[in-house]
């Protein structure tokens, strides 16, 4: 068994290069014959990808080639030098060569200094995490499972990203408190706040800082002093938690210290019961509370620092009016298997700073009383760190064990299954109401029932886009939509979010695994969502519907997100207008590709 630098640098060098050759391009598929260097000690098929200014080709074989562009690399890896000397690539020189390309490509002459130092910082954190959770071996891949052990299961992190576990700005000591790798548990730090200067709203019948006080008012590992002192109702305070890290630097800053001296905010300190990081690092979650709450930490996570604008937390409560409305009504009619998981409500405290530190977003937990089950996708789809299937393979295989059927018949009824729990839901949003949500990987939880899709929750308070052209429909059920949240985008935008999030990032994730798992075809599962878009073309008179379902149906290329040149360009994508967060590029399309090769047939 590889050891765990040896599992970490693996990963990172399949995910890197995935990402580089699905966001440039730049390789071929070759039978190792042509290289004589390596032939007989590698598999038969290897890519070759040319990095033509350097004179230099990096020669991948391959376990796994993937109709959806995730392909499994047979290490180890080889580049070949202008000398024609075939060498083994090591992940750092792996990092050098291809940003050097990119850099030599635009014409710079600069170093992408930053690039290495995140890819470094991630793999040293898989390293880690793969150390720490070697006891779990049994737990990573079990059919049973809860829902924040599934959560705290994505050692790897996205597999489509080359810096998927690089954090900055966090010390090991607090990687290991706070990290949801590695199943930290801690107390959240509290702030008593005079109400002139808190910002807050809710969607809810009773105020967000109602919620906090009724939370802590349960809370029997805080003394009864505090609770009959400060969680009453008619306590002047209003109660803020927040996150260690958040806390930590709050009392530091000088205006939160004159905030303290003149009496309007006192800090309490950590208090009551335990929480745990659930897979976005920064959402902490307790199995015996209502809600979970989405601090700023001032941490640097993959491309982005770790902070709540204002504007996402409107949204989160003008989503929540939405689901409260006809909107929700008519989606719990049409698709009674979706929910979208509500962020209700927020806390701030006013600065002048615009965006404080002291935010906090407050979502529901749909998993307060049925834990049981519930895994985001990411974690269903995660490769295994010590080679033993994914909880999809693990929970296929068994199904098919019990029912004395392949697995390809479990797959194909269970992805059918799953497709008519979100894909359908989610074309309705987008024709009924001109919603497109942002249904990544993590961003998508699936409770299973004996094994099957039975509940599909999304959960996100940013990820959303109104449609331009029916935002009049939305507008007579919430006048002030998007005065704060500026959720309205251009249809051209949102379409583009639709076809990325949802079935590049979302569908070909769970259909790569299936792949790659040995479970079924992924050309098989290719051409059910096929079916479904046909269906839904057909039965559709939208134009915004109809021009998606043709795009996947039959456009050869579409925009795709590039992880890669978008941590390249060094872009954070939490900052910005909703058009221009990442770096989108041009990829060969999947679903056309089935389509193709059906018709030929």
């Amino acid at each position: 068994m590889m050891n765990s630098k040896q599992i970490a640098e693996q990963a990172t060098m399949q995910s890197f290069l995935n990402c580089y050759f699905r966001e440039t391009g730049n390789c071929s598929l070759e039978e190792t014959k042509n290289w004589p260097e390596l032939e007989g000690t590698v598999p038969t098929s290897l890519l070759v990808s040319n990095l033509a200014s350097q004179d230099i080709a990096l020669l991948v074989p391959l376990k796994y080639w993937s109709e959806t562009g995730r392909h499994i690399i047979s290490f180890p890896v080889y580049y070949q030098t202008a000398s024609k000397q075939v060498r083994e690539l090591d992940y750092v020189t792996m990092v050098s060569a291809v940003s050097k390309e990119l850099l030599n490509e635009q014409g710079r002459t600069d170093s992408e200094d930053e690039l290495m130092l995140r890819v470094i910082l991630s793999s040293q954190n898989i390293q880690r995490y793969v150390e720490a959770r070697r006891e779990d071996f049994d737990a990573l891949q079990s059919p049973d499972f809860t829902y924040i052990e599934a959560e705290q299961s994505l050692l790897f992190g996205h597999l489509f990203h080359p810096t998927p576990k690089s954090k900055q700005g966090i010390s090991d000591r607090d990687e290991w408190n706070y990290s949801p790798e590695l199943k930290g548990e801690f107390q959240l730090h509290y702030f008593l706040a005079d109400s002139s200067i808190v910002i807050q709203d809710s969607s809810e019948v009773i105020s967000a800082s109602e919620i906090i006080k009724q939370e802590l008012a349960g809370d029997l590992e805080i003394s009864s002093g505090f609770r009959d002192t400060y969680c009453k109702k008619e306590s002047p305070y209003i109660i803020i938690p927040g996150h260690p890290l958040q806390a930590k630097e709050l009392v530091e800053k000088e205006e939160v210290k004159k905030l303290i001296e003149l009496g309007l905010l006192i800090y309490a300190g950590p208090l009551g019961k335990k929480f745990t990081a659930t897979s976005s690092f920064r959402t902490v979650y307790s199995a015996t509370s209502k809600y979970m709450y989405k601090f700023s930490v001032p941490v640097k996570i993959t491309n982005s620092l770790r902070a709540n604008l204002q504007k996402e937390l409107d949204r989160g409560v003008e989503i929540a009016k939405l689901i409260d409305s006809k909107v929700g009504d008519d989606l719990r009619k049409q698709h009674p298997s979706f929910r979208v998981i509500k962020d209700p409500a927020y806390l701030t405290i006013k600065t002048t700073e615009q965006d404080s530190g002291f935010d906090v977003d407050i979502r529901e937990n749909p998993f307060y009383e049925n834990n049981k089950q519930a895994s985001l996708i990411a974690g269903l789809c995660q490769d295994n760190a010590y080679g033993a299937p994914s909880r999809l393979g693990a929970i296929i295989r068994k199904l098919a064990e019990e029912e004395n059927r392949s697995t390809e018949e479990v797959s194909k009824d269970w992805f059918n299954t799953y497709l008519s729990m979100t894909l359908k839901p989610m074309l309705w949003l987008f024709e009924e109401y001109g919603i497109v949500l942002e249904a990544h990987q993590q961003n998508s939880i699936i409770q299973l029932q004996n094994g099957y899709p039975s509940t599909f929750y999304y959960r996100d308070n940013q990820g959303y886009y109104y449609c331009e052209s029916k935002v009049d429909r939305l507008m007579s059920i919430l006048p002030e939509l998007s005065e704060k949240s500026f959720t309205t985008c251009s249809d051209e935008v949102a379409e583009e979010r639709l076809q990325y999030y949802f079935f590049f990032n979302h569908l070909l994730g769970i259909i790569n695994n299936f792949g790659t798992e040995g479970l079924a075809s992924e050309q098989t599962l290719l051409q059910l969502v096929q079916k479904q878009l046909e269906s839904s073309g057909k039965e559709s008179k939208d134009e915004g519907l109809n021009r998606v379902v043709s795009r996947l149906l039959y456009e050869q290329e579409l925009p795709c997100k590039a992880n890669l040149l978008t941590r390249f360009h060094d872009m954070d994508e939490l900052v910005g207008s909703l058009e221009t967060q990442s770096v989108y590029t041009t990829i060969e399309n999947p679903f056309a590709q089935g389509v193709l090769a059906t018709h030929e047939k």
